[in-house]
């Protein structure tokens, strides 16, 4: 439903009636010479519909209050739409920006692959097997283009290879068990 208010106010709708949702009306004051009013059938569809039909919609109305009013009565805590875009150049020095979340969710191992958790490995454990629990507290790769998009996510400093005390990941950073990226000789 806010993607249709948000929809019709970018295009300078004067009334928007929802009237299967939440039987709602939305008013933006402009200076439109005619009327136009949207009547939303479902949250996916609306229907545009004109000066004629106006009076079909002004019998729909059940609150005429500002727009802000109205979404905050109908959402009493609006939840925050993360994003996750990536700023190529910044607005102090102009420089490409990581994006944080990245670093938050994902690991990256010196050979250039991505790891990360499984999904929902801390919810609803009652209900889980012991041996699903397991599985979901090991780390699995991500395939070759998730990685290329996390390196284009990061800075070059995120994608150097980063030496810490008593790494767990230590084993995992060289790949000795494939001929062409071994390190050391065989013994």
């Amino acid at each position: 439903m806010l993607r249709i208010v948000s929809a019709a106010i970018r295009a300078g709708v004067e009334r928007v009636v929802t009237p299967n949702v939440t039987n709602l009306t939305f008013f933006k004051s402009s200076s439109l010479a005619s009327s136009i009013c949207i009547r939303a059938l479902s949250f996916h569809s609306a229907q545009f519909y004109g000066p004629a039909d106006l009076d079909v919609c002004k019998n729909r109305t059940i609150l005429s209050t500002p727009l802000t009013q109205n979404v905050l009565s109908a959402n009493p805590s609006p939840t925050t739409i993360s994003t996750r875009s990536l700023i190529k150049f910044s607005l102090k020095k102009g420089k490409r920006k990581t994006v944080k979340c990245v670093l938050d969710r994902f690991y990256r191992l010196h050979w250039g692959i991505w790891i990360r958790t499984k999904c929902g490995r801390n919810s609803n454990l009652w209900r889980k097997s012991l041996n699903r629990r397991k599985r979901l507290g090991r780390h699995v790769f991500c395939n070759a283009t998730q990685s290329w998009l996390l390196d284009k996510m990061v800075t070059k400093f995120w994608r150097r290879p980063k030496y810490y005390v008593d790494d767990p990941y230590e084993p995992y950073h060289y790949r000795e068990n494939f001929n062409l990226t071994r390190r050391k000789p065989l013994p």
